[in-house]
C-alpha cells in the first residue's frame, strides 16, 4: 500500500474547500449569532474564484502551474486546512469559546485569501498549534512564556536569517506584546510570548516574512504569510452539587435497615480555564455507607445553567459523570472528595 500522499492538485483543494464550506454551514446552525455562516459563504466565494483562476490546470500538481495561480492555490489550501482544524477542535466547546474560535477563523480566511505576492517557493502557514500539536485558535491572555507554533511550508531558508515576524491587530496596528522565535524549520516556526496577560482582547495577527537565498542576489524577502489567533478571557463557570448517602443502620429481625441521609449541598470553587478544582465532603452520621447519589448544576457566566443527575453508585465505587460545558465531575469515596475538571472531549482550540 502506498505510503506517500499524491501530489497536491487544484482539484483536491477545491474538493477540500467545498467539504469544509458545507460542514461549516451545518455547524453555523448550531451556533447562531456566530461568524460561521458568513465564513462559510466566504469559502464558497474562495472556491469559485480558485476554480476560475485554475481553469484547465485544476487537475495538475499546483507546483507545476503558473506562479500567480500557484500562490492563490496555496492560500486557498491554507484556509481549507484551518477550517478543518476548527471543525475538529471546536467540538465540545462552550458557546463563548466556539465564538472566539470562529472569529479567529473568520479573520484568518479574510486576511489569508486577501494576501498578495507570489514566489517560486511560496511561503504559506496552514495552521497554528500548541507545542504538543493541538490546533490553536484562542489564547487565554494569561500565564508566562506562552508557547505555540506556526506550521506550513517554505517558512525558512537556513542560508538566511530568521523570518521577520510582527504581531498586529486585525487592522494592522502593531501589538504591544510581540512574540519571539524560539525555533525555526522550513515547515515550522516555534514562538513564545513572554507575558500573555498583557495581550489585548481581539485578533492577534502574525505577519511572517521569510527570506530566501537566490543566485547572485543573496537573501531576499519573500511574500508575507499570515496566521491569526483570537485573544479572549476564559469562560467562567460554577458547579453546585447535592450529594446524598444511603447508610446501613441497626439490624432488626436479622435484617439491616437502610436510611437515606439528607443531601449535603454546596458549590465548588469557581472554574476558569483548563484547571481542576476539588472539595472535601464531610459525611457525618454514616458509619457504613451502602451507596452514594450525586446531582450537579453548572452555571455559566452568561446566566445559563444546566443540570445532571441524580447518579447513583455503590459505596465502594467512584462516580464520574460528564457535565455541560465540557466538564467532568468525579466523586472519590475513598477520600470523600469531589473533583471537577475539563473532560477528555472538552474544547481543544484554546490555550
Amino acid at each position: 500500500m502506498a505510503q506517500i500522499a499524491p501530489r497536491l492538485t487544484g482539484s483536491v483543494i477545491i474538493d477540500q474547500l467545498q467539504a469544509a464550506q458545507h460542514e461549516l454551514a451545518a455547524r453555523a446552525v448550531t451556533l447562531p449569532g456566530s461568524s460561521l455562516g458568513a465564513t462559510s459563504r466566504r469559502l464558497a466565494g474562495v472556491t469559485d474564484a480558485l476554480r476560475t483562476v485554475l481553469g484547465g490546470d485544476a487537475g495538475k500538481p499546483i507546483d507545476l502551474i503558473a506562479v500567480e495561480a500557484r500562490a492563490n492555490a496555496y492560500r486557498a489550501y491554507a484556509v481549507a486546512q484551518r477550517t478543518q482544524a476548527y471543525l475538529q477542535a471546536s467540538k465540545g466547546c462552550l458557546d463563548a469559546d466556539a465564538n472566539a474560535m470562529a472569529d479567529a477563523l473568520a479573520t484568518t480566511v479574510d486576511l489569508v485569501v486577501g494576501g498578495t505576492g507570489s514566489a517560486k517557493l511560496q511561503p504559506v502557514i496552514n495552521g497554528v498549534e500548541t507545542l504538543d500539536h493541538r490546533p490553536l485558535f484562542v489564547l487565554r491572555g494569561e500565564g508566562k512564556d506562552t508557547a505555540f507554533a506556526l506550521v506550513g511550508a517554505n517558512l525558512f531558508d537556513a542560508q538566511c536569517e530568521d523570518p521577520a515576524i510582527v504581531a498586529t491587530d486585525a487592522q494592522g496596528k502593531p501589538q504591544n506584546v510581540q512574540p519571539r522565535i524560539t525555533g525555526v524549520l522550513p515547515n515550522r516556526i516555534e514562538l513564545a510570548v513572554a507575558d500573555a496577560s498583557q495581550l489585548q482582547p481581539g485578533s492577534y495577527v502574525l505577519h511572517v516574512v521569510p527570506r530566501r537565498k537566490a543566485f547572485l542576489v543573496g537573501c531576499a524577502a519573500q511574500p508575507e504569510a499570515i496566521a491569526t489567533m483570537q485573544v479572549a478571557a476564559p469562560a467562567k463557570m460554577s458547579v453546585s452539587y447535592a450529594l446524598s448517602a444511603t447508610c446501613r443502620g441497626d439490624r432488626h429481625g436479622g435484617q439491616a435497615n437502610e436510611q437515606i441521609l439528607p443531601a449535603i449541598t454546596g458549590t465548588m470553587p469557581q472554574i476558569s480555564g483548563a484547571g481542576a478544582v476539588a472539595q472535601r465532603i464531610e459525611l457525618g452520621g454514616c458509619a457504613e455507607p451502602v451507596s452514594y447519589a450525586i446531582s450537579a448544576t453548572v452555571s455559566f457566566g452568561d446566566g445559563r445553567s444546566a443540570s445532571v443527575g441524580p447518579i447513583s453508585q455503590i459505596a465502594s465505587a467512584g462516580i464520574t459523570a460528564g457535565l455541560p460545558g465540557g466538564l467532568a465531575l468525579s466523586w472519590d469515596p475513598s477520600v470523600r472528595e469531589l473533583y471537577v475538571r475539563p473532560a477528555a472531549s472538552s474544547c481543544k482550540g484554546v490555550y
